[in-house]
């Protein structure tokens, strides 16, 4: 059964059955769904570099079109998606700048509870809040900034995202919990009036 126009409730399971039938429309709804959390996350973890996260964007969907035929639904379409996607552009570095990413060592599994959230209590311009958090999101550690970029634009789970980083969930709530506060220091002081004058 070909998928009609209307397909915003089609799950992605479905749509990557009917892709296997021969229904390109089915691709080209994937696509769409996660062309922006997809790109948004590339052009963060590759420093606003546009350039490089077009390269990386365009190799990732080629790698999809490829794997999809063999794609085993084991489990959410778009962890498998981010993976590639990080995958791709790891190896990118690792054959520009070998040394790039900086491993964290350590295992912490302390909970999240209250802290998946912050909100600076003085209200900032939009531009001033997204200027701020790109500018916290570049004082974190590579593995940290991905972990929160997966979480909040890519609405991955934190079992997800240790699938995406290779990791156990521990290093995972770890990893966003060294991200969280370091995100709250950071927009604290730009809320206080230190660093967007």
């Amino acid at each position: 059964m070909a998928i009609k126009d209307d397909c915003e409730t089609v799950g992605d399971a479905a749509l990557i059955h009917a892709y296997a039938k021969g229904d390109e429309k089915a691709f080209e709804v994937l696509y769409y769904r996660y062309r922006k959390p997809l790109y948004g996350y590339l052009n963060n973890i590759a420093g606003n570099n546009s350039a490089e996260a077009d390269e990386v964007f365009a190799e990732t969907w080629l790698r999809v079109i490829e794997k999809l035929p063999k794609y085993q639904d084991s489990g959410k379409f778009s962890a498998w998606l981010f993976r590639i996607a990080r995958n791709i552009f790891i190896d990118r570095i690792r054959h520009q700048k070998p040394d790039r990413f900086v491993t964290i060592d350590g295992e912490d599994s302390m909970e999240l509870a209250g802290e998946t959230e912050f909100s600076p209590d003085r209200q900032l311009g939009t531009s001033d809040i997204s200027k701020a958090i790109n500018a916290a999101l570049a004082q974190l550690q590579p593995e940290q900034r991905e972990v929160f970029l997966l979480r909040e634009e890519a609405q991955l789970s934190f079992k997800e995202i240790a699938d995406v980083q290779n990791c156990s969930l521990g290093t995972v709530l770890s990893r966003m919990r060294y991200a969280l506060k370091k995100l709250r220091s950071f927009l604290t002081k730009v809320d206080s009036g230190g660093l967007l004058k």
